[in-house]
């Protein structure tokens, strides 16, 4: 057979092969979390200076199938509570805040006039994800002073309704992606977590030999009524320098 020939069978492969790709990378779905810190600390329900100390300010679910993305954001007023949840929805780097009573562009709407709120829409024009997948990003001020720093920690398996990306659907403002936020913490599941004596394993097997175990029942009895809230979790986490806490630098290899 001829080279001409050859060519001519490979053309059709070819193209199909491009016209699948951009399909693959429109189906490519996205979750995770950014909890936004700026330089400070809380003072009688207001951010006051204070040297080498972070306030908390809030904290964002994001839900991506680009060019399509949702974000969900709880802010806080005092470092200690998270507040109801504002919705975003977009395209691209177009956003709208989405309410029970319709959408309204984030341009035209309060939130678009807060540089935090504006930061959040983190995606470029194909609706792809700018920045680490995971760990610390800084921003900083055109002075070159910290504006703000954000601790991103992605979900390995996403899982959401890819329905509530769409800014049109009535339910995208009364259901949320992210509404059991208390036990989100690493995403590991409870059954992993367990202790072996908890679940009722009486010898566990080490490299050492059976060992045995005495299963405490009521101290299950009283982690099932022990909740520990979004905030005190990320400040656990932080303290201990935890997750995506323990990056040993921002995006741009610099600390604040």
């Amino acid at each position: 057979m001829t080279r001409a020939h050859n060519l001519a069978r490979l053309l059709p492969a070819l193209a199909l092969l491009g016209s699948a790709a951009p399909g693959r990378a429109v189906a490519q779905r996205a979750q995770w979390t950014d909890v936004v810190y700026v330089p400070g600390r809380w003072s009688a329900g207001h951010i006051v200076a204070q040297a080498d100390s972070l306030a908390l300010m809030m904290r964002v679910d994001y839900f991506s199938a680009p060019p399509k993305w949702r974000a969900e954001i709880r802010r806080t007023t005092d470092g200690q509570t998270l507040g109801s949840p504002e919705i975003l929805v977009g395209s691209g780097e177009q956003a709208v805040v989405v309410t029970q009573l319709g959408t309204t562009p984030l341009d035209q709407h309060a939130l678009g006039r807060d540089p935090l709120v504006r930061a959040l829409v983190v995606f470029d024009q194909a609706g792809r994800r700018k920045g680490l997948a995971n760990g610390r990003i800084t921003d900083r001020a055109a002075d070159g002073k910290v504006a703000r720093v954000v601790f991103r920690r992605e979900i390995r398996n996403p899982s959401f309704d890819s329905a509530l990306l769409d800014p049109g659907n009535r339910a995208g403002g009364r259901t949320l992606l992210a509404s059991g936020i208390a036990a989100v913490g690493d995403q590991r599941s409870a059954s992993v977590v367990a202790t072996a004596g908890a679940r009722g394993v009486d010898r566990v097997k080490t490299p050492g030999g059976d060992v045995p175990v005495r299963p405490d029942t009521m101290a299950v009895v009283r982690m099932e009524h022990f909740s520990v809230g979004s905030v005190a979790l990320e400040e656990f986490l932080r303290a201990g320098g935890l997750g995506p806490y323990a990056a040993p630098g921002d995006s741009a290899g610099r600390r604040p």
